[in-house]
């Protein structure tokens, strides 16, 4: 956890929040963003609401919901990007910061299935989804992977933002297929695939390959370069992964120039 988190915590009581909140939006404003923050107890993050709709963070200097499309855009929707009336897979869906602009994009005609592993990162995603009331939005508590049985997910975390690696120990979790949620809800097209989910992209691939055929797009969070920092060839999926997507006749691109690590070994994939 950084330095920054940790002292923010120290001070992260009660009695300060509202004033944590005052500052927090006060800061905002300076920045040229209108947002009002202010702490969610329920969740145990801080709800940051703007002209476009509210968002969950595990601090109160977290992105907006703007912030979030910007973000969305610049990482996931390099190649194709969301538009109305689309049918979007959020696999790893985190705390919504793809969801929410996700699901404004493709409006009440589309439809995002969104999809989470960790129990605490769930719970922010489902607030978040019912601060924005958005009906457009399914949301499925489980891990994506090749086959049903239930798996252990680690719990190492930076606020609510976890590291969700499969292993012996830590929490349970019910697994699903890709090819299960396809036929469990009705899917009959999926315009755009997002993956991002630490590691266990070529299971979630495998576990899709007799559904892949009605994916149209997909950007895939590949970590090679996690694998290159730690030494954990667990990471390296991004060649296994490619091959997978080829496989099932995408024609796949990523940015291997972007300076950003972490974006470079993003794999996009389209037919």
């Amino acid at each position: 956890m950084s330095f920054k988190h940790t002292a923010f915590d120290a001070i992260n009581r009660r009695p300060t929040r509202r004033l944590i909140g005052l500052a927090a939006s006060a800061v905002a404003s300076l920045e040229g963003e209108r947002a009002r923050i202010t702490y969610d107890p329920a969740s145990g993050g801080w709800l940051k609401r703007t002209a476009g709709g509210a968002t969950l963070m595990p601090y109160p200097h977290g992105m907006g919901i703007e912030q979030c499309g910007d973000f969305a855009r610049d990482v996931f929707l390099r190649e194709y990007l969301v538009g109305p009336g689309d049918v979007v897979l959020d696999v790893g869906a985190g705390i919504g910061t793809e969801t929410l602009p996700f699901s404004g994009i493709v409006g009440d005609t589309g439809r995002v299935v969104a999809v989470e592993a960790h129990p605490a990162t769930f719970d922010m995603l489902e607030r978040a989804c019912r601060f924005n009331d958005l009906r457009n939005v399914e949301l499925v508590h489980a891990a994506v992977m090749d086959s049903d049985d239930p798996v252990m997910i680690s719990d190492l975390r930076e606020g609510f933002c976890q590291e969700n690696r499969i292993g012996t120990e830590g929490i349970p979790v019910q697994a699903v297929t890709i090819s299960g949620l396809v036929t469990r809800l009705g899917l009959k097209r999926i315009d755009f695939l997002k993956m991002n989910i630490e590691g266990a992209e070529v299971g979630a691939l495998r576990g899709a390959r007799d559904v892949l055929s009605i994916v149209q797009h997909a950007a895939i969070g590949c970590h090679d370069f996690l694998a290159d920092d730690t030494g954990d060839d667990s990471y390296r999926t991004m060649g296994v992964a490619r091959a997978l997507l080829e496989e099932a006749g995408f024609t796949v691109t990523r940015h291997a120039e972007d300076p950003r690590p972490w974006a470079a070994h993003y794999l996009f994939a389209s037919r």
